[in-house]
């Protein structure tokens, strides 16, 4: 899950207003961070700690891992733990070498993949808290928990992104991934 790192606190979205974060390049992350009225800049992820160190940008999302491995926390006072979008990855292969597989060797691959994604997501869950407590043990960064109410003023506040990016997206898919953070 990515949280959102800044030079001053974020509880609740007009915190954002008007400040300058870095975002992947992503015309939905551009729309997220427009509609709480932030600035966002289309930066290389290897320019993030430099433009954060110098005062260039006010902040940047990411995972507790990244934020921990690049440093960022050392030079962002505030962590806000919004866990408001997810990096993930994808196992992707062609449809010809697909399609040449029995449907017996099919059957494994799938389940081989089914438990390997299982036991990486583990990792990957064990190494976010791991790398978040590291952040606050170093008491550089403070990590800012949203209330309940906090919380769904951000939810709110994305809901217009949602709106616009339900043609390309789905609207199924969209009500799935809002189903699961009930």
């Amino acid at each position: 899950m990515k949280q959102l790192s800044s030079s001053n606190p974020l509880k609740v979205p007009g915190d954002a207003s008007g400040k300058k974060f870095r975002i992947m390049t992503s015309d939905v992350l551009q729309a997220q961070f427009e509609a709480v009225d932030a600035v966002p800049l289309k930066k290389p992820f290897s320019e993030v700690f430099t433009l954060l160190q110098t005062k260039a940008i006010d902040g940047q999302e990411n995972t507790w891992s990244n934020i921990y491995s690049k440093k960022f926390f050392e030079v962002q006072p505030y962590i806000t733990e919004s866990n408001h979008g997810v990096l993930d990855y994808l196992v992707v292969t062609s449809a010809e070498f697909w399609m040449g597989l029995d449907n017996d060797l099919k059957v494994e691959v799938k389940k081989a993949l089914a438990e390997a994604i299982k036991h990486g997501n583990t990792i990957a869950a064990q190494k976010a808290l791991a790398d978040k407590q590291k952040i606050i043990d170093s008491r550089r960064s403070e990590v800012l928990t949203l209330s309940d109410a906090e919380r769904a003023q951000w939810v709110e506040a994305m809901k217009p992104v949602w709106k616009k990016f339900e043609d390309q997206i789905g609207a199924d898919l969209i009500k799935a991934a809002e189903a699961s953070n009930n």
